[in-house]
């Protein structure tokens, strides 16, 4: 189980990290194209990974890779595209404590789909790092869009799917118990998903002009090292520990990008009493959730 946390906050951390860099080297390119391009050089990485590491008797696990191809299929660019209209449509202080609702999900789902049984104070975990993520996504009445109530179908539809998918995972590591493998699976069925949905949405000759741009290349090549191996530790994470404890602890990825936002883009979040208190819910519903595996 320890190692099973201990691989949860890199996973957080390393989401955090490539998020911000993404952010850091694309202000002027739709979000969803510099994910695209990471993809590509992640799922490269991963297969060039899976050639040298891994044993190739896993290439005839048909069953597990049929799980990491429906896994891909839909996370994460169902996820995210559900993520990025909830933010659209409702303003990200309304999405974001939706969409963080994805440790409930995966937990009632892994209750009854995988038989787990974590304590009940998990849930008092799940609804401080709720809590916790509404504090620190709070906005000013500035900040608020034009809404209707159909619109919150979005961010609660993508938690409801991260949650699914992080079932499925563990599901599909429980018959093919190896993480680089299932997570070039996964990503290269992501891939050609996303492809038909970039090509759809964008002129792609004139989207991809950023490219020749040295300084962004060099920062997505390092996003997209980070994304694949942040699907390594994700992956590995839910191999050792259970998802109803693995999924809650990476519910942190927001409070760390708000930290390292602040170091490395220079973002005026000062220390106060609202970032203070949001770390301190959200830190507080992680500890109980890890108690509630003990």
């Amino acid at each position: 189980m320890a190692i099973a946390v201990v691989l949860a906050f890199i996973m957080a951390l390393i989401t955090a990290s490539s998020n911000v860099i993404l952010k850091k080297g694309f202000k002027e390119v739709p979000p969803l194209l510099a994910v695209y391009i990471s993809v590509v050089i992640s799922t490269i990485f991963l297969w060039i990974a899976t050639y040298l590491f891994v044993p190739r008797y896993f290439f005839s696990n048909y069953k597990g890779i049929l799980i990491f191809i429906i896994i891909g299929s839909f996370a994460p660019t169902l996820v995210r595209t559900l993520t990025y209209l909830g933010i659209h449509r409702l303003g990200a202080g309304m999405a974001a404590p939706l969409r963080a609702l994805t440790p409930f999900f995966a937990t009632i789902i892994a209750i009854r789909f995988l038989k787990e049984s974590p304590k009940s104070i998990i849930f008092i975990g799940i609804s401080l790092i709720v809590l916790g993520i509404i504090v620190l996504s709070k906005k000013d009445s500035r900040d608020f869009v034009h809404w209707r109530p159909v619109h919150f179908l979005y961010p609660l539809g993508a938690a409801f799917m991260a949650g699914v998918a992080a079932n499925l995972r563990k599901y599909g590591l429980n018959l093919m118990p190896q993480a680089i493998f299932a997570s070039a699976i996964a990503a290269t069925s992501s891939l050609v998903f996303l492809s038909g949905y970039v090509m759809y949405k964008y002129d792609i000759r004139k989207s991809f002009r950023f490219i020749r741009c040295k300084h962004e290349f060099k920062l997505i090549i390092i996003a997209s090292l980070l994304t694949a191996c942040g699907e390594i530790v994700d992956l590995s994470a839910l191999l050792f520990g259970k998802v109803s404890l693995v999924i809650p602890i990476f519910a942190a990825t927001p409070l760390v990008i708000v930290f390292l936002s602040r170091i490395f883009l220079k973002e005026h979040e000062i220390v106060t009493a609202r970032l203070m208190i949001a770390t301190i819910l959200i830190l507080c519903g992680i500890y109980m959730s890890i108690v509630s595996a003990l």
